[in-house]
């Protein structure tokens, strides 16, 4: 009989665990500027330390709730704000002729309280980006099939769509095709349904799999006549299968409810307004290019005085004193973590100035090559830091408003020896299906070679996949009689 006794051991290892302060930096670093301002609300309205710093100046000050209840100075505070050891040394924290007793009512814990319930039960949405970094850390992968899923869900576009062809990003990544597609067939596994999907058709194979529909004829039409299906050649379908009409009409009529957005549930309202946070420009008198910050909807935020008045001069109860501290932390946690988020972007936008000129200057087609990991090195920070960083942010262009993730491409080699971007090569496609004759459009197979007349050497489904990225149809029905 084996034995089932009890035993203890030692083991040792190293874990990375964030703390609150740092998450919150993250959390922030990646939030749409829109929300910044609702996210801030929040925290000033749990958090009877905080008020804004400008005497209402900033865009978002009407939105910001305050407090009858509390004194707010009427004077501007500067944004640093002495070490939090020294505050409670500071011997006046009074406006000048203002009483020592200025009657502000002291803020307690229950306050504190009735506020969280309130706002602790409004539901947070995760964003994509955090619901496939949860599912990436959990998947039972090697560290190399882990940075292949990472680097899926940091090339994928507002859809959910692979943006990046596999062939790319094998090459990238120094792995095998073969690795690469393994890798996402796991990333292919995940919620929402259809994420990562190639084209429509890998999404429907995807969904009707997920649905246990493998087997049905609605998964034969998409697996084996898809392109039959395209071009409504629904009787050579009913006759290749042998089926009737009503057959074929139930089997299309469930590939049509068929979810086509992957990430629906995560795309914004398209009727939402933007906010740039860079403006790219040429300056005249410096006869550059330049780039300029548009964090005017960013409120300036200090730790309230009258409340640090109060902490120095003992008016507050002992047994709130440790509540008190606890959100002078929070307070100047959330203070940092907004100025961190405006420096990197700072940062980020001074690197593409300085990499992307020949965009600003030519237009998309003369994007340059640029990955994620090249600018983390330049401003040296993590790739993933990048990652937060662009995400749900845009800047102002001579070629129109543009998310700044469309500024980081794969590259793709030319016969000349100069890599170009695969926003370049996609453009480059644009023009040339715009010069076909309407009766006789170029296949996928001719658009190669005219990419190849070009220097452009890249394979036929590699086409195919700009293409469907450009919602341009196949040729059969480009045809124009």
């Amino acid at each position: 009989m084996p034995d089932l006794g009890f035993s203890q051991y030692q083991k040792l290892s190293q874990e990375q665990t964030l703390s609150p302060q740092i998450i919150r930096a993250l959390n922030l670093l990646q939030t749409p500027s829109l929300e910044l301002g609702r996210e801030i609300s929040e925290e000033i309205a749990k958090n009877p330390l905080l008020e804004l710093a400008d005497d209402g100046r900033s865009p978002l000050a009407t939105q910001l709730p305050e407090n009858p209840e509390m004194t707010r100075p009427e004077a501007a505070g500067k944004r640093s704000e002495p070490e939090e050891a020294n505050v409670f040394r500071r011997e006046d924290w009074r406006e000048p002729n203002e009483p020592a007793n200025a009657g502000t009512r002291v803020w307690t814990r229950e306050d504190d309280e009735r506020r969280a319930h309130l706002f602790n039960s409004l539901v947070e949405k995760n964003s994509l980006h955090d619901v496939l970094d949860e599912q990436i850390g959990l998947a039972d992968v090697d560290a190399g099939t882990q940075t292949l899923l990472r680097a899926f869900a940091e090339r994928l576009d507002e859809k959910g769509f692979l943006e990046t062809p596999l062939e790319i990003v094998a090459e990238e990544f120094g792995v095998s095709l073969k690795k690469a597609e393994e890798a996402l067939r796991v990333f292919q596994s995940f919620d929402p349904a259809g994420i990562g999907a190639r084209n429509l058709r890998e999404l429907f194979k995807i969904q009707l799999k997920r649905n246990g529909r493998e087997k049905s004829l609605a998964f034969r039409i998409v697996d084996e006549v898809y392109e039959m299906f395209l071009g409504r050649k629904f009787s050579a379908i009913a006759d290749r299968f042998g089926i009737s009409d009503s057959a074929l009409r139930d089997a299309i009529e469930e590939i049509s409810h068929i979810n086509r957005v992957p990430a629906k549930d995560f795309i914004a309202d398209d009727n939402r307004e933007i906010l740039p946070d860079l403006t790219f420009y040429f300056d005249e008198d410096a006869s550059c290019w330049a780039v300029r910050s548009n964090f005017d909807y960013v409120p300036k935020l200090r730790i309230s005085r009258e409340y640090k008045k109060m902490l120095a001069e003992g008016r507050i109860p002992e047994k709130e004193r440790a509540y008190f501290t606890e959100k002078l932390r929070d307070g100047k946690s959330l203070i940092n973590a907004l100025e961190e988020r405006c420096k990197t972007v700072e940062k980020i936008g001074k690197v593409l100035l300085e990499i992307q000129q020949d965009f600003l200057e030519k237009g998309p087609a003369a994007l340059r090559p640029l990955t994620m990991a090249e600018v983390a090195a330049e401003i040296e920070m993590h790739e993933t830091t990048v990652s937060r960083a662009v995400a749900n942010k845009y800047a102002e262009t001579p070629w129109g408003v543009w998310e700044l993730r469309k500024f980081f491409n794969a590259s793709i080699p030319t016969d000349s020896g100069v890599s170009m971007s695969n926003a370049g090569v996609r453009e480059v496609l644009k023009e040339i299906l715009a010069e076909e004759a309407p009766t006789a459009p170029l296949s996928d197979e001719k658009i190669v070679d005219e990419l190849a007349g070009r220097g452009i050497q890249i394979a036929r489904r590699t086409v195919a996949k700009y293409r469907s990225m450009l919602n341009i149809p196949p040729a059969h029905l480009r045809r124009k009689f």
